[in-house]
């Protein structure tokens, strides 16, 4: 791996200095997706002392961060800024939290600052560039009189482009204008003649690929134009609203649009007439017959005695009279075609003059076209057509051809922008603000939402000393009704410690909390495990009896065996946190047993069910109670019956009900 990474970047330290910038996208062209983002991530943790792994210290607090990630990566335009966001991950580092922090809150700033400018679209046009070979040109050749020049080209590469050809005669060089419609000879004059100049071969006056072969240059700029442009776009906003951007854009800018425009507007309209000179032409003359017949049918000829008499005597001068009568008529309806055909092609000048060639002058009908000199017109505005495009070419490469690391610049500078970018939009739109890091251990959210549910509703709730509480222990037992919002308290506080330790700021009005070195959740259980199961996940939660200052989130733990084993358990479990001076919360529907076997004071808080509506919802006020042990959700139902019914059966519920309480 290595040495892949130290030929792919050059030398051992701009692989190096790629791993801690976190470029994922380009360690991606030799490591897998996976295996870059792994790097990139302890590269950057080990600058700090720090490992990525060790926070998340179960699978359930690895889910929860997987999808944290994935809710920041909506917010990404580029393959490279989503790679990227994978590099953040959650660490006990103060340095790198504050590193962070600095990050997340600048790029929320930007993020407001650029609000309604139309970036988010720009953003999603820029992609890394592309660097292919142009499409190789056919119709021209660079004739090389000498094979070390020669060989020069072909070393740069420019045989790929267009054909190189060796020349040692003028016979070859007139056989190459045969076969091709430009050649461009370099190097020293044939036979000790001067064989450029012509319009069949050009004397090279540059021997630069700019010049020899311009589509080498522009290929680069036309294959990108569609991330160019926008991300010209992009600069230009940032720079209106004092964002620091490249230098010498402005240029690079004009040079792109000059490039978006296409063809100069001489070329289009040469290209236009070769485009429609040839069914132009044949229409007209067909107009002229038409005309020619119509206007002939509409007249007589009157002849004079003297006529009659010569084309009498002799015997072949009757054509030659009508001509001459004719003469004015033919060529009123000749110069009309020919001035038609002129104003639809669009001839300039000397182009008009040609269409008197191809407009025969002779007098007969039908009239007829001459091709050969419609075929010159065609063979030479085709000549005109590549000369000037090809001049255009050169005059646009040349002046590109300083541009190109800037513009590459340009569109590294916009992808890693959008990785702040995207820091940003979260937490401007998702409405996070930063929490306070307080030094004792404590958790504590005022106003919090879970990300993971749609149209949440705000929680509050505390651990520790946070001044968000009154109360101020650190380990409680979380009672409550079933779909009461237990779990989805647990996902918050995990969502908040996650967020907080990767130094991004959290979904709640104000949170304070202390840095932890581990955060142990324990999800719900899938029905009573097995011996064996049970043992293994007793050894699981062994794992929190350490002396690293940690928050455990435990979702019923119960159900791995039977009630009264699992309200010991648990009883010893929180016993132990408490000792350790950890922040803890488990959720649970056997607190009173708890409470029972421990030999701590356990806090007993509450998801309080109002009651149910007239559907059996349940109505729940989802910010627990301090202290209070919460109805379940069959106690609820039993006083709704009680209330809603009579008699025996009324009896019978109400002797139900208290066995609840």
């Amino acid at each position: 791996m290595r040495d892949r990474l130290v030929e792919h970047f050059g030398s051992e330290e701009g692989a190096v200095e790629a791993l801690l910038g976190g470029e994922v996208a380009e360690l991606t062209a030799v490591l897998s997706e996976r295996q870059a983002v792994t790097l990139a991530r302890w590269s950057r943790a080990l600058q700090h002392g720090a490992d990525p792994q060790e926070f998340l210290a179960t699978e359930e607090a690895a889910r929860v961060y997987e999808k944290i990630l994935e809710r920041m990566a909506g917010y990404t335009h580029t393959d490279y800024a989503r790679l990227k966001m994978s590099t953040l991950f959650p660490t006990s580092s103060r340095e790198l939290i504050e590193e962070f922090r600095t990050l997340a809150w600048s790029a929320r700033e930007q993020v407001q600052r650029l609000e309604g400018c139309g970036m988010d679209r720009l953003l999603g046009a820029i992609r890394p560039l592309r660097h292919r070979s142009p499409t190789r040109i056919r119709d021209r050749v660079v004739a090389v009189t000498s094979s070390d020049l020669l060989r020069e080209l072909k070393a740069r590469g420019l045989d790929r482009t267009l054909d190189l050809q060796l020349v040692e005669s003028r016979q070859e060089l007139q056989d190459m204008v045969a076969g091709y419609s430009h050649v461009c000879l370099v190097g020293e004059d044939l036979d000790g003649g001067r064989d450029g100049g012509s319009d069949q071969v050009e004397r090279a006056e540059s021997l630069e690929d700019w010049y020899l072969a311009p589509e080498a240059v522009l290929s680069y700029y036309q294959d990108n134009l569609k991330v160019l442009e926008p991300a010209l776009q992009a600069a230009a906003i940032l720079e209106s609203r004092g964002f620091p951007t490249e230098k010498g854009l402005a240029d690079l800018e004009k040079l792109i649009r000059r490039l978006g425009e296409g063809e100069d507007p001489e070329v289009r309209r040469i290209r236009g007439i070769m485009d429609l000179l040839t069914p132009c032409v044949d229409q007209e003359t067909e107009w002229a017959n038409a005309e020619l017949k119509s206007r002939m049918e509409a007249r007589s000829v009157t002849l004079a005695g003297a006529d009659l008499l010569q084309a009498m005597g002799r015997g072949e001068g009757i054509k030659e009279i009508f001509a001459v009568q004719m003469r004015a008529t033919f060529q009123g309806v000749l110069r009309e075609a020919r001035d038609r055909a002129a104003s639809r092609l669009d001839l300039k000048g000397p182009e008009a003059v040609r269409l008197e060639e191809v407009f025969s002058s002779e007098m007969r009908y039908p009239l007829e076209i001459n091709r050969q000199a419609l075929h010159r017109l065609e063979q030479d505005l085709r000549q005109r057509l590549s000369s000037l495009t090809l001049k255009e070419k050169r005059s646009l490469a040349r002046a590109l051809l300083g541009h190109r690391e800037r513009a590459a610049r340009l569109v590294g500078f916009l992808l890693e922008f959008d990785f702040v970018y995207a820091l940003g939009s979260f937490a401007l739109q998702e409405n996070l603000t930063m929490p306070r890091i307080v030094g004792t251990p404590a958790l504590g959210i005022r106003g919090g939402r879970n990300l993971f549910l749609k149209d949440a509703k705000p929680v509050s709730y505390s651990l520790g000393e946070t001044g968000l509480s009154e109360f101020k222990e650190s380990v409680a037992l979380l009672s409550g009704v079933n779909s009461g919002g237990k779990t989805s308290l647990l996902d918050l506080i995990a969502q908040v410690a996650i967020l907080a330790q990767m130094g991004m700021p959290v979904p709640c009005e104000e949170a304070a909390l202390s840095v932890f070195d581990q955060l142990y959740y324990f999800g719900k259980s899938r029905g009573t495990l097995s011996a064996g199961a049970f043992e293994t996940a007793m050894k699981k939660f062994a794992v929190v009896e350490n002396d690293l200052q940690k928050i455990v989130l435990a979702d019923e733990l119960e159900a791995i065996t039977e009630p009264g084993a699992s309200a010991r358990i648990i009883a010893c479990m929180l016993d132990e946190l408490q000792q350790l001076g950890s922040v803890a919360v488990f959720v649970s529907h056997l607190a009173e047993e708890v409470r029972r076997f421990s030999t701590t004071a356990v806090r007993i808080d509450g998801i309080e069910a109002q009651g149910l509506d007239e559907d059996n919802n349940l109505v729940v006020n989802r910010t627990p109670r301090y202290h209070y042990l919460a109805r379940s959700t069959p106690e609820l139902i039993l006083d709704r019956l009680v209330r809603t019914t009579s008699g025996q059966e009324r009896e019978f519920y109400q002797r139900l009900l208290q066995r609840f309480r």
